[in-house]
């Protein structure tokens, strides 16, 4: 068995989805450009849309795209969020009484949303029909399928170290925005088949322990950030048991040890 078959990707997708959606970024930006050198566009909102928040409101896009809404959420707020202080810059009039600092009035808004969004998770999300739905959209372009769990944990604003200790792990989702969080898989075996650990790090980072003879693909979108890899591998590793972590880094990171 050699190296190469324990992959590693860090990009928006693959194949041909990967060359059609960057070919589709670069003609919106290529037409925003021409608006704006035409003045059809107001001039202010160069700074408004040609920014780092704004990927954010792009990636969570493609993640509503890919049914995981949650994620979607968390990139959403924040992008809005760090995004109004400059709408407010380029249209004063319309926000009387708002400078530009609103980050350092309001910040306490992210707390807020933060909450409601794991409240109405808790309430009205069904995290194993969710995730069950997202690993077969994410199964027809990766060709996989495999057990799904129900394993979530959840940092925002915090951090936290978790150990799995069940006989058997299926996979799950971790999250972290503005925390961290450690996850120590050393402890338990993968199932057969194929699971799937959806990890997502907004200004936040991730650390994944796993034992040096499980099989383990990476597939994590970055954006400002990165997720990496710095197992040993001991070989023979058993192919018929994979852990498949799929998710995003923005402004954040994460990395997968043992």
């Amino acid at each position: 068995m050699e190296n190469n078959e324990v992959k590693n990707s860090n990009s928006f997708g693959s194949g041909q989805s990967k060359g059609l959606g960057f070919g589709i970024i670069l003609m919106v930006i290529g037409v925003l450009f021409l608006g704006f050198n035409f003045g059809l566009i107001d001039s202010p909102l160069k700074r408004v849309i040609f920014s780092w928040p704004m990927i954010l409101i792009v990636i969570g896009a493609s993640k509503v795209y890919r049914r995981d809404y949650f994620t979607a959420a968390i990139l959403f707020i924040i992008g809005f969020f760090f995004i109004m202080p400059r709408i407010i810059h380029a249209y004063p009039q319309n926000f009387p009484g708002i400078d530009g600092s609103f980050t350092h009035i309001y910040w306490p808004l992210l707390l807020i949303a933060g909450g409601i969004l794991m409240i109405l998770k808790r309430l009205y999300g069904k995290p194993c029909e969710n995730t069950k739905m997202h690993a077969k959209h994410y199964n027809r372009h990766h060709s996989y399928n495999g057990p799904i769990g129900s394993f979530s944990k959840n940092s925002i604003f915090g951090g936290g170290e978790h150990i799995v200790l069940e006989p058997d792990f299926k996979g799950g989702e971790i999250n972290a925005v503005f925390g961290g969080l450690t996850l120590d898989l050393r402890h338990t075996n993968l199932s057969e088949g194929v699971s799937r650990l959806e990890v997502n790090a907004v200004f936040g980072g991730v650390t994944i322990f796993v034992p040096n003879d499980w099989f383990v693909e990476t597939h994590i979108d970055a954006v400002f950030g990165g997720f990496e890899d710095k197992r040993m591998v001991k070989l023979p590793v058993n192919t018929e048991r994979k852990l498949v972590i799929t998710g995003a880094c923005v402004f954040g990171g994460g990395e997968l040890s043992n």
